[in-house]
């Protein structure tokens, strides 16, 4: 296991070792429906990107995900 990467751990639900999916980037905030539809890009201004660990149970294929620790 590479130092970046964050610990497995097992499924909540069936206690099967989790497999490491990687680190992805979701979109927060931001303006939606009729507002983004009026003002295009401009709807987008308040959004904001959230990392955070994917993992898969690679039995029950539940995914979780978690937040990475905070670097000061």
């Amino acid at each position: 296991m590479a130092a970046t990467e964050p610990e497995y751990g097992n499924c909540q639900a069936c206690k099967t070792p989790l497999q490491y999916l990687g680190l992805e980037q979701f979109r927060i905030g931001g303006t939606s429906g009729a507002a983004k539809l009026f003002f295009g890009e401009l709807a987008e201004l308040g959004e904001g990107m959230l990392p955070l660990y994917l993992f898969l149970c690679p039995y029950c294929r539940r995914v979780e995900l978690r937040a990475p620790e905070k670097s000061h």
